[in-house]
């Protein structure tokens, strides 16, 4: 997928300002999709404590394998 040179430009600016002390949610584009921050809210799951402890079993089952 090719990115326009308007989202280049976007993404560019967001990681300068974040790299500056910007906060993650204040960005315009998506670092993780390189993306317009609205067009890929809904792939974002929200981080709960179930989520988090199914992860660190899941690692933990990793590390003793």
């Amino acid at each position: 997928m090719a990115i326009d040179m308007k989202l280049a430009a976007a993404l560019a600016r967001d990681d300068r300002l974040e790299d500056d002390g910007m906060h993650a949610d204040d960005r315009a584009t998506c670092h993780t999709h390189r993306a317009w921050a609205t067009d890929c809210a809904s792939r974002h799951r929200p981080r709960t404590a179930e989520g988090l402890l199914a992860e660190a079993r899941a690692l933990e089952r990793a590390r003793r394998r």
